[in-house]
Formats: C-alpha cells, structure tokens, sequence
C-alpha cells in the first residue's frame, strides 16, 4: 500500500511534504463535513442539502442551517435540523452526495449529535449508506439533548453488506421518517461527520480526491470539453434531426469502459473536473441499447461495415462473459470490472437486452447470428411467469431465490416487449398477452378512473377491454402516464402498422394529450417523461407523467425531457413535434452539447440538467434511426421469427369499438 501512494504521489506530482501531512489515517480521518471551513461543501466538494425524499407531501421539509459552535468544541460551526414528517408516511432528510466515492478504504462513519430540548426528537433517523441501486442503514431512535459521540462499524449496517458496492457510494442520508402522528415535527444537531480508515490505509486525501475525479474518466475513450454546443436552428428538420443523431451516437462511440466495453449510465458534465460526474455501473437496458445504436450509427454512415462489426464482436465477447441466472441478465453490473452489484433479474430489462440481439442477429447478412443465437436462445423467461394469474414477474432475487411480490400488470406499458418475446421464443403461453390489463379491475376502485369497456374473447382468452377518458378522448392508461411507457416500444416495433387499431392509435392519443394537458397547466413546452432532474431534486431521477394518462399517474412536476418528445415523432404529426422542439432548444439553448440534447429541464424555474442518460440517449438515437432511415430498426426485429410468432396478437385488437 506504501508503494502505492507513493507512485501515486509521482504520478500526480504532490509535493511529498505535503501529502505526508494529509496522510489518511486513524489519527486524521477523512472529514466528510465539519461545516466550519467547507460550510455547506463536503470533502468531494459536493452541496449538502436538506432534501424531501417524498415530493407528493408537500408539508413534509427539512430545513438546514448553520449554527455558531459554542458548546462543543467552542469553535467553529454545526448543522441544525428543523424536519416536519407529516404525514406519517412523508420522508425527509439531510443530502451528502459522494457521487461515486470508493469508501472501501474505510470501516467507521463518526459523527457527533444531539437533540433540542425544546422540539425533542420523536421519529426514526436513519443514517444511509446509499450506492446508485443499493442502500444500508443505522437507525437511532433515541437522541440525547447532549453531545454524543456515534463511531459506527460499517459492519453494524442493515442491508445486504457482503454484495455492496462501497467503491461507487454515491450519498450518504441522514433520514427522519414518522412514528408518532401526534409530534411529527423535531430539530436536531450534527457535527464532524468523518470516516475513519483501515489501519493498514496510506494514501494522501490529496491523492484520494484526484483519483475519484480522474480514475473513471481514464477507462473512457473521451469525455465533452464543453458544457454547450450551438446547434443551427435554421436548417430543415432533416438535417436538424441528423445533426443531433451524429452528435447523440458520440455518447455510445466514447462512455464506455475501455476493458470491459460496458457503457456507463450517465455522465454529467460541470466546468471542471470537480463539477462533472461519472455513473460508473451500467444497467442492462443500456446495453442493449448499446447494441441497438451501434446498428444506428451504421444505418446512418457515422461508422462503416466493419467498424460496426467489430465492435458488436466485442460486445458480444463481454455479453458472454456476464454472469446469469437461467441465461438471463442481472439488472446492474459495474463497468470496471463486469461484476454485478445486485442479484437481482428485471424481467423489462431482459426484454431490452433480448430485443437488441434480436435486431443484431438480423444484420449484416448473418454474420453475427450464431454468436448471438447461443446467447438468446439461454434466456428463459419462463422463470419470470406467474402462471397463477398469466402475467410477468417484476423480477427475481437470486439471493434469497424468490421472485418478486408484484406483476408487470397494464399492457400499455414498456414491458409488453418483453412479453411480446417471452410468447415468441415459446417460453410463455401466448394467453399471457391477454391476460395482461388493459386497464385494472373495475373493482379497484384506487385507480385514477373507474374503466369503461366490453369483454371480448382472442383466441380462446376473455379479456375486459376498457379504457379511460380525458378531454374527450378514450385511451387505454399506463401505470404513470409518462411518454416512454407508451411509446417506448415502438424503437423496435412500428405499432401503427402492426396494431393500427391498438397500440397505434392509442399511442397518438396519448401524444395529443400531453400537448393538450401541457397547455391546460400554462406549460409552454411538452414532453413528460421519467427523467434526470435538476440540481439532484428527487435523488437526482424522478418519474414525470400526465397523472390522468396513468393508474396511479405521475405529476409532470415542470419537467421536460428532450426523449420524450423525439419518441413522439414516430407516432403524432412530425411538423408539430418540431415546433416543440425546435422552441425548446431557442428557449434553451443550454440544452444543447457536445453529445446532444441534455436530459430535462425544469421549464418552471428555467434550469438545465447537464446530464445525459444512457438509457434516454438510447431512445433517442434509435428513434431518429426509425425516422430518418425508414422504420430501419423495426423491420430488423420485426423480420425475426420471434415477432413473427406474435405479430397476430397485434393485428386482431381493437382496444376502442
């Protein structure tokens, strides 16, 4: 480990003087915050923050401040609590983000706290550990109104510690949470929150810094230099549109690790290196999308034949290597070494992956066919049905081998892809597709609406056809009412020509609405979409939708996503999803970089998200590849026998007669 930092201490050119004199040991921990010099800044200098962790209780808050140190130390600062959890089920908290920190160095959290005399303290605080997918926690319920002193093993931790990833920690949670209706409100005091190393740890904090900014970083092929790239606005749509597929296609030819070839989940891009971010893991949805665009940048001639070819041989190579269960994929894998980082199997997510090997293995002539037939042909969905109710599983714990509680129960949703492959490799009954929900039971009287419709008979299975209403229109709802779960679908299949009367017309009603329901709220722009969001609001994602598009229906919270209106292009009249757009981008052009249209903006408070999302890149570029190269992705898919064996399930419905 000494010869480690001090080739560290070369390489980065660190007076040595100096590092020894910042050496992280038990006698200097590594101070998170201690609010006197940093203030609001932790060590990563990262904006620590009072947070509500359920936006839909808008009474419930967390209200920080910094109070003149006379009690404790009798110098410096400390931080005062005010949190309000009314009502009972409202979640409020106190933000540290480490945005990927490697805390594997350590093995204590420290920190001092006390509670008001006055406000008392009459909830559960939590103190969490959280990584992008992954959460442990300390709970302390009794709080005293003097100073104490918590040095806590990260041993002592609740969650499933031996698979946590403490190389990606991306926050660190101080959470109040309510059990007591009749107090909900309280104020507490925190101080010198540090972590205190292994005893064999020698590394400067100097050096610890510059390897979390740096160290993803070097595994990429390239990163954005600039934060905002001017795009012309005044060439045809075509162009227009070609311009933002060329520049989109440089997220998946450069974010992606050098060894294991899996792209990251997201980068976001700051002034320097301090401001940008790395999401450093992967979901599988993201690398079959991947696939997906490599395909794309073909059809558009960014790269040729063999470029293309060989960098799916790669990613073939990588897919092999992966580890399953049944021949299916985890959900998240880490992208330095291809481990996964939680056992756990999304049914949706494999549908994703499945449909990118599906549209691969009907290109270039069949060249990849073989590798990527002994890959598909293992995936067994059949382990993700329920046939107690012929629905999809969520998903599986491999870990505690158990599937999940809950169903993929509404169809017009983006796992009917998965479904749709399920049933065409044999691997489900082909009722299933019927046993799915048009809209829920009309006895569930928690949904937004109580459905109208009929009970019709397909092959055999009776399924209620209902729909709700909204201004004057009939739509078969989504569980959220947000624009991918409609239209998500259709990067792989043309709806409108397959289910003209289903999915087809659905899906453009649903298009109509949003703009229609953006203008009842006084919404300049459209576009509501699960999504990035700004300033880390929400943990930084957040699902936005048109509430009486969905079940149980999302708020679109001001919130525009650039996805979610590219993906409508495909399903409404292009001429009007241009407008929207193109405004968008004048209205903002800090929406605009080096690898395309950012992730969302808070069109309410006018900020930016300087984000791109593998996932929502995705859609994008795959999209403008249907569009722009005549429905060229569709046709790949729909040439397989797997949609072949289905395509009938599509063309019968008839979702409004």
């Amino acid at each position: 480990m000494r010869k480690f930092s001090i080739l560290l201490i070369l390489l980065l050119s660190i007076n040595f003087a100096n590092a020894i004199a910042t050496i992280i040991d038990p006698e200097h921990p590594l101070v998170v915050i201690d609010f006197d010099k940093t203030k609001w800044f932790n060590v990563m200098d990262k904006k620590c923050e009072g947070v509500n962790l359920e936006p839909k209780y808008r009474d419930a808050y967390c209200k920080v401040s910094i109070i003149s140190d006379q009690d404790l130390h009798n110098k410096g600062y400390y931080l005062c609590i005010d949190y309000n959890v009314e009502p009972i089920n409202s979640k409020v908290g106190y933000l540290c983000p480490f945005c990927g920190m490697d805390l594997s160095l350590f093995n204590k959290l420290e920190f001092y706290i006390k509670g008001d005399k006055e406000a008392g303290f009459n909830s559960i605080l939590k103190v969490k550990i959280c990584t992008w997918n992954q959460e442990i926690f300390y709970i302390i319920t009794n709080i005293e109104t003097r100073w104490k002193k918590y040095s806590i093993s990260l041993d002592e931790f609740t969650g499933n510690l031996e698979n946590f990833n403490w190389e990606g920690v991306e926050k660190l949670l101080f959470t109040f949470e309510n059990v007591s209706a009749n107090v909900p409100k309280g104020r507490i005091y925190i101080d010198d929150i540090k972590f205190l190393p292994k005893k064999d740890v020698s590394i400067s904090i100097e050096d610890f810094k510059l390897l979390k900014y740096t160290k993803p970083r070097n595994r990429l092929i390239g990163f954005p230099k600039s934060i905002v790239k001017k795009i012309n606005l005044n060439q045809g749509d075509k162009k227009l549109l070609l311009q933002i597929a060329k520049d989109t296609w440089l997220y998946f030819a450069n974010i992606y690790d050098r060894n294991t070839f899996l792209i990251m989940d997201h980068i976001k891009v700051g002034k320097g290196l301090k401001d940008s971010h790395i999401g450093d893991y992967t979901n599988i949805t993201n690398v079959g999308l991947h696939i997906l665009c490599i395909l794309a940048a073909y059809d558009f001639g960014f790269i040729n034949e063999k470029e293309a070819v060989a960098l799916l041989r790669r990613m073939l190579k990588t897919l092999k290597k992966l580890k399953k269960w049944k021949g299916l994929f985890y959900n998240w894998y880490l992208t330095k070494n291809a481990k996964i980082s939680c056992e756990y199997i999304s049914t949706v997510d494999n549908g994703w992956m499945a449909a990118g090997l599906i549209c691969l293995r009907n290109s270039f002539n069949g060249k990849l066919k073989k590798e990527v037939d002994e890959i598909l042909n293992k995936m067994d969905f059949s382990k993700l049905y329920d046939p107690s109710n012929g629905q999809m599983r969520l998903g599986y714990h491999t870990d505690k081998k158990v599937p999940t509680k809950y169903h993929y129960g509404l169809i017009a949703t983006e796992p009917r892809v998965a479904s749709l492959i399920a049933i065409g490799k044999g691997d489900v009954p082909k009722e299933h597709w019927f046993k799915v929900y048009r809209t829920l039971p009309v006895e569930w009287d928690w949904q937004r609406q109580k459905p109208k419709g009929k009970w019709r008979t397909y092959f055999g299975v009776k399924v209620f056809e209902g729909y709700y209403t909204y201004a004057g229109e009939k739509i078969v709802p989504s569980w959220g009412g947000s624009m991918f779960e409609f239209l998500m679908p259709t990067i792989v299949i043309n709806e409108k020509k397959w289910a003209p009367n289903s999915f087809g017309l659905n899906n453009e009603r649903i298009v109509k609405l949003h703009i229609a329901y953006a203008k009842e709220r006084g919404y300049k722009f459209w576009g509501f979409s699960p999504c990035s969001t700004p300033d880390n609001m929400w943990g930084g994602y957040h699902e936005f939708g048109i509430t009486v598009l969905g079940a149980k229906g999302y708020e679109p919270e001001g919130i525009v996503t650039p996805h979610a209106i590219i993906l409508a292009l495909s399903s409404y009249k292009p001429k009007v999803v241009m407008k929207n757009l193109r405004e968008l981008i004048k209205e903002y052009p800090e929406i605009y970089g080096e690898y395309g249209l950012y992730d969302s903006v808070d069109i309410e408070n006018d900020i930016v998200t300087h984000k791109y999302l593998g996932l929502d890149q995705g859609m994008i570029l795959v999209t403008l590849d249907n569009y722009l190269n005549n429905g060229v992705m569709q046709k790949r898919f729909e040439k397989d026998p797997i949609f072949q064996n289905v395509k009938e399930l599509l063309l019968k419905e008839k979702f409004f007669e």
